[in-house]
């Protein structure tokens, strides 16, 4: 069915309570909870009160139950019997809600929709931020739609001093709540993929929810709870001290299912049976224990934030966590080809069809037959001298693997550093600069306010306070006591040693920035022949 045509209606707010009432505007599962703070919803009151648009609230309108519903104690909306047709809503729930909630607010409810009107002071405040005795100018945003509270209200403000101007303050505020008309936007369709195309572009409640949040509301069958399969994932990953996306998750188990990682391949997971994704989900356990082996075993990467890039990530998990790799050559070529994509940044920018066509041959794309992913170094000895380290960056991880993968040993105490001390953790705060920004600047290079060049960094598990003329020390130290093993370990050969000892930051710069281009050369492609003097 092609989608119809937006169709915009006004309507008045108190119709739109009649309407929630009715159970005619519903709240899908995969809206979460409310989770706006207390300013938010008296700068929400406010501009319906000075009659401000709020924005326009975004219905899916179906004949046929697509999705799962809230359930009401995670919403401000009644509990009302399910009924057909009813209207979804894809944008508006924090603003309805608060709303809805405010004004049919009772004791024991959500404390952040017990909200009153300052009729002296013209302002909205919150029950907890009035005292135990609030002002008798307060009125309780709910009594206004109860005409017993109101009128109670109406006779113990018109005592007071200044009663007549408060009770035209009253009417004009309810006046103005009576009178507010929000524009409604209704849609029809039933290509489910087309609806989250456009609720992904149109959502604007500040957190970008996506096609797997979307998914959580599909109905599939009540013997399979998709939060609950993705729960025990999340809670298996960090008990082993990684993390994952849900939706990198769910395109695992689409791989598993023979499906593509793509929104509407995602979608078409709900024509499976919930026994066949709860087997996929067992079996995903299997096959990412398969990866974190793998990892570790080429790069010594223990946290997935040193795999930037889900298609790095998914190629792992169809090749090495599918087990369809059968032979070392294959295994090499795969961490040659992941090596390339990290010092290359080869993936990023990439639409999701770049991955989709490594997932579907990814023998071919390990063999450098895809083009525009192929598995050589791109990579510049000037890239080394002139990039920088930054956290979560491709080019930073494989920097990282280098070292680990080297050995690299401390200045120090010429002891090899367990690659797990910055293996596991994301933060690259063991790398520190050899030569300082003032000096990098003296050489002739554009460093800006940071030192972090990639041929200036050296791994030290000391205090990541750690000053740059105490690296130059040791340096010198280690070469003048012969300790060669330890600075090649760093890739720091005698002569870049030496350009320390005389602070010829440019020549030991370029000298190193040679010398890491090699090895990069060698991981990448390690049939290819390397200078000796490099390696």
């Amino acid at each position: 069915m092609t989608i119809s045509s937006p169709q915009p209606t006004v309507v008045h707010l108190f119709t739109v309570f009649r309407q929630i009432n009715g159970g005619e505007l519903r709240i899908p599962a995969f809206q979460r909870e409310f989770v706006w703070k207390n300013n938010q919803i008296t700068d929400l009151l406010k501009s319906v009160r000075d009659q401000f648009p709020i924005g326009s609230v975004l219905l899916w309108h179906v004949n046929t139950k697509f999705l799962e519903l809230a359930r009401s104690d995670l919403t401000a909306f009644p509990d009302v019997s399910e009924t057909l047709p009813t209207n979804y809503i894809l944008d508006g729930m924090q603003r309805l809600s608060t709303l809805y909630g405010v004004f049919h607010h009772t004791e024991g409810k959500d404390a952040r929709f017990d909200v009153y009107y300052d009729l002296r002071n013209k302002r909205f405040v919150h029950a907890k931020d009035l005292g135990d005795e609030p002002d008798e100018a307060c009125i309780q945003l709910a009594a206004l739609l109860s005409p017993r509270k109101l009128l109670d209200n109406q006779a113990r403000i018109v005592r007071l001093s200044d009663g007549d101007a408060l009770i035209q303050e009253l009417l004009d505020v309810q006046a103005a709540f009576q009178e507010y008309m929000i524009p409604v936007v209704t849609i029809r369709s039933t290509d489910v993929a087309r609806i989250v195309e456009i609720f992904e572009r149109t959502n604007s409640t500040g957190t970008r929810l996506d096609t797997v949040d979307f998914m959580r509301a599909i109905t599939w069958d009540r013997s399979f709870d998709l939060n609950r399969y993705l729960d025990e994932v999340r809670t298996t990953l960090t008990s082993q001290g990684y993390g994952l996306d849900d939706e990198t998750v769910i395109k695992c188990v689409g791989l598993l299912l023979n499906v593509e990682p793509t929104a509407k391949g995602l979608l078409s997971l709900r024509g499976h049976s919930p026994d066949d994704l709860k087997l996929a989900f067992h079996r995903f356990n299997e096959c990412f224990n398969r990866i974190t082996y793998f990892l570790y075993e080429n790069f010594r990467i223990e946290n997935l934030s040193y795999v930037p890039y889900e298609g790095q990530f998914l190629v792992l998990f169809k090749a090495v966590g599918m087990k369809q790799v059968r032979t070392q050559e294959e295994f090499d070529l795969l961490a040659s080809w992941f090596w390339a994509v990290g010092f290359n940044e080869s993936l990023r920018g990439k639409p999701d069809h770049y991955v989709v066509r490594a997932l579907d041959n990814w023998r071919a794309l390990v063999r450098g037959q895809i083009r525009g992913l192929e598995p050589r170094l791109r990579l510049t000895a000037n890239d080394f001298m002139e990039r920088r380290m930054i956290k979560g960056r491709a080019l930073s991880s494989a920097f990282s693997a280098m070292f680990a993968l080297n050995d690299a040993r401390d200045l120090t105490t010429t002891e090899v550093i367990d690659s797990t001390t910055f293996m596991s953790n994301s933060d690259p705060i063991f790398f520190h600069p050899i030569f300082d920004t003032a000096e990098l600047r003296d050489a002739g290079f554009d460093v800006g306010s940071s030192s972090r060049l990639f041929s200036n960094l050296a791994l030290s598990t000391v205090s990541h306070s750690i000053e740059s003329r105490n690296i130059k020390r040791e340096i010198v130290d280690l070469l003048e006591r012969d300790g060669h093993d330890t600075l090649i370990s760093q890739f720091i050969d005698l002569d870049a040693a030496e350009d320390v000892a005389r602070g010829n930051a440019a020549d030991f710069l370029l000298r190193r920035s040679l010398r890491m281009r090699a090895i990069a050369e060698k991981l990448v492609n390690p049939h290819r022949l390397v200078p000796e003097t490099l390696i």
